[in-house]
């Protein structure tokens, strides 16, 4: 299903497609999409692929797809992990900007993400990574209100060539 998804992408618009997976509604927005889902593998595995193409499909080009592809899928992660009860509601929206990509994941978790004393190379570390991971991979990231609870925004810049 990720190869069909992230192949039609370059070929069909969004907004022609049936829902790619249970529990999840993508339309193309400009630059970008806007996805509304309930957490689940293959709902996380098409939103990859959506946020994986972004780049190409829209403008600043390939280098920031696998980046952007990892803020997603660890801010993703991240809101099933510190959700207490399930199922776990999501908003994923991505766009193309200049120059860059903003990443803006939506969760219903309540509070501030907390940031934990790990190294991100720890061997033996089996979370705490996230907020590091995002300081590292994006040239700024915000917390802010959302109808749904908050949301953390990141915005990645382009790569230089």
């Amino acid at each position: 299903m990720t190869a069909a998804v992230s192949d039609a992408l370059h070929t069909v618009a969004l907004s022609e497609w049936p829902a790619p997976a249970p529990g999840l509604v993508v339309s193309e927005r400009d630059k970008g999409f806007h996805a509304v889902l309930t957490a689940s593998p293959e709902a996380f595995s098409v939103v990859r692929a959506l946020t994986r193409s972004v780049p190409t499909r829209y403008g600043p080009g390939p280098d920031l797809g696998e980046t952007a592809e990892l803020v997603v899928s660890e801010l993703m992660g991240n809101a099933v992990r510190a959700s207490t009860e399930g199922p776990v509601p999501l908003i994923v929206e991505v766009y193309a900007t200049s120059p860059g990509i903003e990443v803006i994941v939506h969760d219903a978790v309540p509070g501030q993400p907390t940031r934990r004393d790990v190294a991100l190379d720890s061997t033996e570390a089996m979370s705490g990574r996230g907020l590091h991971l995002l300081d590292l991979l994006t040239e700024r990231w915000t917390v802010e209100p959302s109808p749904l609870g908050k949301q953390i925004r990141c915005h990645l810049g382009c790569l230089p060539s």
